[in-house]
């Protein structure tokens, strides 16, 4: 074999020499690589942008010349590297020309870093330092990912690390492949890379059997069905109303998990940290996934796996571990878009508590820093809270990012938020005025979008929340609600009169004329039936958030137009260079027309700035919105995060938002949308939580009923089940809908009584494994493929799902049936209700006379469930009962289980804390860890399944006075122990 030396010194005198040696590194030694069987394909296909005849879609010629024609472009070559410790450094020449999408970058670095013993990172950028790069903790902490190692230390060695990087050099290609088992997991030989300002295209092929899960945020299957005809996965935020398969959605998470089945299973996975949009196709139905990138760098992550669960974690390491949640956080919520007053609310809670249903938050949306004096009045606002409060309950509001900046007739002189930001200059600037105020259309009307990359827009957001949200002069929410911060806009870009799109889109929306109260509102006395929801409370506390004065401004405010201007943006666009940033030479298929504006067959206005903000907007990080869109979700969590920890810095914040990008879970968690109340969106939000976990993302949960149209009684019933497995249970709908909250039927109301009442002795196991989560990256939700990768039957199981290590949820997928067939893998299981032992064969069973008030739960042989015993119609109330632990042995007679304690609020509990393990193995339950918790924690019952003969328990040699032996059940039960939560042996004898 040659020396690498001397190869190199090769090239520099040849320049770029025709001979492809190919090296590898890894494994302790650098090698020439053998070639792979069935992985080196060299076949290509030309993938350009359609060109529509259809007259609904404008196509706007882009002003930089390309010629689309990626089959022409022969890649680059690599003329030199420096093999480190810790990696290698080379630099890539192009060989000839390519402008398939624009001009190309003649000169490329490489990097490739072994981070960890499971992660290999590859970086290939322009030498000049001009494509975008997403920004890291050096900047503000989206993810966790940090620059990479300039001299390659500070990670593990190539011959330690579990990956192998393997090299051509002409023309430059790369793969990468597993040490042990010498598997191949990404192989870019294929096809030329291009590198180009706003297309980048790599290639790889994929191994045989590949199921490829994630490349979100989408409503497609969990396992895509790549085998399709020019299946694409699009990644591009945007505003998703009714959540369309086969599109693109709220959130951009460019990762995937490529679950292996076969023979040999095994997974692995790869995230490309690009924050620009991309088309992920998959050519040849399926023997190829290829990235085509509307700019930036490729800087690729690659996680040996070899599990499914594993890739997960070290993804999650990666990008940064979720934040935890407060305990209350994980009750039941209950929402509707169109509350009316504040008394409305105050009659759903008290219509809960008169059914019997625990809720545990309500919430409201639309209040961008303001209060309706007529329907919230802040002190009637603030008595809300108060009883709330004094119930043990809580409130949560939304917050979007936008701004109203008012209709003609509106007078915002003294809109002290939008005011402030004026001041401050913290709103994107138009970009063909520097000067003045970018404005779109949202549910305000006109609005301002803050730039959250400016210091000074998240001091002023921080500011604003402070000030709005004073537990003393506003009101004091417990979590917030981050919403259309996709950005979403109302506002086509070919359109730009934004009070003429207001108006036609009647934003902001009419209110209903204030009501007079038919009774008192039980549990709030100061609502009196006769009373006007507009008067004001005698003697209240009329205080109001500080007004500041507006003072000269850095940036000037909008300049609005009549609704009768005619000026809009020409249908076509004089081709300088501006232009290119809002018609990329390359078009992803973006779902740009929102419903609304769509025709019958889905087409309309194609243009990447359609209802978003501007692709053409400079950010004060000197990125342009087309660069960054995807990550404005991102920046609206990670400011709001820190103005809940400026509001409260003891405490954890509770977030949801709609959009998100790879390492937002630090920040917050997210709900999934505007879905439809239907069967088939039932079972799709199953899939898109199974997404979430391949995305990182614990605390997740859909709209409970589904948001947009009326839900009928049995969905909703059914759906109040599923929902109690979600991680973020909340019940919301749309203003134009029927109210569906539970106590409106009575199917429903026995489904929601059953299905909280059994999730809230279910929460000590829910907060332990989203804990986990935070420690580890453990998933929250497991796809039932995840748990038994060596069962091939599984991988196309979507409407089933572990929730937490322990539990399989079977729900009811099809309308009216009281009946389900679900698959029972190659175990062992107890029925949840009443631990009756079930042996899995792998093979479906059938399980008939399902009520609405059940759902088909399984516990996993092998596991341990602390759950808490007693009656509570609140979280506080929930804390005080005592725990009841269940042992599930698996066909071996063993069991584990984990139970974390802490007071469920403060960010940092010190030594306050218990952290349980417990372990069952040879007939004998012995229980362990960390006790340092100082909350009331008594163990009252100890059950043990499984058990095909009486036998006696003794706890800590002493043997318990109560205990019962259930043959038919096959439990033996020891009751009234009282046992406080320590160091603690439990035998069967």
């Amino acid at each position: 074999m040659k020396s690498f030396t001397a190869t190199l010194a090769t090239l520099a005198v040849a320049g770029l020499a025709t001979a492809t040696p190919i090296y590898q590194l890894g494994g302790g030694q650098l090698r020439p690589r053998q070639e792979q069987q069935g992985n080196n394909d060299t076949e290509s296909s030309t993938e350009t942008a359609p060109v529509s005849s259809d007259p609904a879609i404008i196509n706007i010629p882009s002003p930089i010349q390309h010629t689309g024609d990626v089959d022409a472009c022969q890649g680059y070559q690599l003329t030199s590297a420096n093999v480190i410790e810790g990696g290698v450094d080379g630099q890539l020449q192009l060989i000839g020309n390519c402008t398939a999408y624009g001009p190309d970058y003649n000169t490329l670095d490489l990097k490739v870093r072994f981070e960890t013993d499971d992660r290999l990172r590859v970086q290939i950028r322009d030498s000049d330092g001009r494509a975008h790069v997403v920004p890291t903790q050096v900047d503000y902490a989206i993810g966790a990912w940090s620059p990479i190692s300039e001299d390659g230390s500070g990670g593990v060695t190539n011959e330690t690390s579990n990956l192998v990087f393997d090299w051509e050099e002409n023309p430059f290609s790369f793969a990468i492949s597993r040490k042990d088992d010498g598997a191949v997991l990404f192989n870019t030989s294929g096809a030329a890379l291009i590198f180009e300002e706003q297309y980048l295209r790599l290639r790889t092929s994929l191994p045989e059997n590949s199921h490829i899960q994630g490349l979100g945020q989408h409503n497609d299957n969990f396992s895509l069905p790549i085998e399709m005809e020019n299946y694409t996965r699009t990644i591009w935020a945007r505003d998703a109303y009714g959540l369309p398969t086969y599109t693109n959605l709220y959130g951009a998470h460019p990762v995937f998990i490529n679950q292996i089945t076969g023979e040999n299973p095994s997974a692995y996975g790869v995230f490309l940290l690009n924050s620009n949009g991309m088309d992920v196709k998959f050519p040849e139905s399926g023997r190829y996934l290829e990235y085509n990138v509307l700019g930036g760098i490729l800087d690729l992550y690659f996680f040996a796996g070899p599990t499914p669960a594993e890739a997960s974690k070290q993804y999650v390491q990666a990008i940064g571990f979720p934040a935890e949640v407060p305990y209350w956080s994980l009750g039941f919520h209950q929402c509707r878009y169109g509350t009316n007053d504040i008394v409305e609310a105050a009659e759903t809670v008290a219509n809960y508590s008169a059914a019997g249903i625990p809720l545990q938050i309500q919430w409201f949306r639309r209040w961008i820093m303001t209060l309706d004096p007529d329907r919230f009045e802040l002190a009637k606002v603030q008595y809300f809270v108060d009883q709330l409060t004094s119930r043990g309950q809580n409130m949560i509001m939304m917050v979007d990012p936008a701004v109203a900046t008012g209709r003609i007739e509106d007078d915002v002189s003294n809109y002290s938020t939008l005011q402030n930001g004026y001041r401050d200059g913290v709103f994107y600037k138009d970009p063909e005025n520097s000067n003045q105020t970018y404005e779109g259309v949202v549910w305000p009307g006109p609005t301002a979008f803050p730039d959250f990359t400016d210091e000074r827009a998240r001091q002023w957001w921080t500011d604003e929340m402070v000030a709005f949200f004073d537990p003393e002069n506003g009101v004091n929410i417990s979590g917030v609600w981050i919403d259309m911060n996709e950005p979403a806009s109302f506002l086509p870009y070919l359109e730009a009169n934004v009070q003429r799109i207001s108006a036609e889109r009647e934003v902001p929306p009419v209110r209903p004329a204030p009501r007079v109260l038919e009774a008192t509102v039980e549990g709030f006395e100061r609502f009196t039936a006769g009373m006007n929801v507009s008067t004001p409370f005698d003697n209240s506390n009329t205080s109001t958030t500080t007004k500041r004065n507006v003072i000269s401004t850095s940036q000037r405010p909008v300049a609005r137009q009549s609704q009768e201007s005619n000026e809009t943006m020409a249908d076509t666009v004089d081709p300088g260079l501006d232009s290119q940033w809002l018609y990329p030479p390359y078009r992803i298929q973006d779902r740009r027309a929102a419903p609304s504006m769509q025709n019958a067959d889905g087409s309309g206005l194609k243009n990447i700035s359609d209802f978003t903000v501007r692709t053409d907007i400079v950010q004060a990080n000197g990125a342009r919105t087309y660069d960054e869109h995807n990550l404005y979700g991102a920046m609206h969590g990670l400011v709001t995060r820190e103005a809940e920890l400026a509001r409260n810095p003891d405490k954890k914040p509770f977030i949801i938002a709609r959009s998100s990008f790879s390492g937002t879970g630090t920040h917050n968690g997210n709900w999934l949308g505007d879905s439809t109340s239907t069967w088939e969106q039932y079972i799709q939000v199953i899939r898109q939580n199974l997404l979430f976990a391949a995305f990182g993302g614990p605390v997740v949960g859909a709209d409970t009923g589904g948001f947009g149209g009326n839900c009928t009684e049995t969905l909703l019933a059914r759906w109040a089940w599923l929902g109690a497995f979600n991680t973020f249970y909340r019940n919301h709908n749309e203003i134009g809908s029927i109210g569906q909250e539970f106590y409106r039927y009575p199917l429903s109301t026995v489904a929601g009584k059953a299905a909280i009442k059994t999730r809230l002795r279910l929460l000590d196991y829910i907060y332990t494994f989203i804990h986990k989560t935070h420690t580890d990256g453990t998933p929250a939700m497991w796809p039932l493929s995840w748990v038994h990768p060596e069962d091939a039957n599984t991988i196309s199981i979507e409407h089933q799902f572990y929730f937490g290590p322990a539990l399989m949820v079977s729900p009811v997928v099809a309308e009216n049936s009281t009946s389900v067939i679900f698959y029972v893998p190659n175990a062992t299981y107890y029925d949840f209700f009443d631990l009756t032992p079930v042996q899995g064969t792998g093979s479906e069973i059938t399980m008939d006379e399902v009520g609405y008030e059940t759902i088909p739960l399984h516990i996993l042989g092998g596991s341990i469930i602390p759950l808490r015993t007693g009656a509570a119609n609140t979280t506080d109330q929930n804390r005080q009962l005592p725990f009841h632990i269940v042992v599930a042995p698996d066909a071996s007679g063993e069991a584990s289980g984990e139970l974390r304690l802490d007071d469920g609020i403060s960010l940092d509990v010190g030594d306050n804390f218990s952290d349980v393990t417990m372990d069952f193995t040879n007939d004998t339950l012995t229980i362990g860890g960390t006790f340092g918790y100082d909350g009331s924690s008594i163990v009252e019952m100890v059950v043990f399944a499984g058990q095909t003969e009486n036998k006696t328990i003794s706890l800590d040699g002493q043997q318990a006075a109560n205990q019962f032996y259930d043959s038919e059940k096959q439990t033996i039960s020891a009751w009234n122990l009282d046992l406080a939560l320590g160091e603690h042996s439990v035998t069967l004898e």
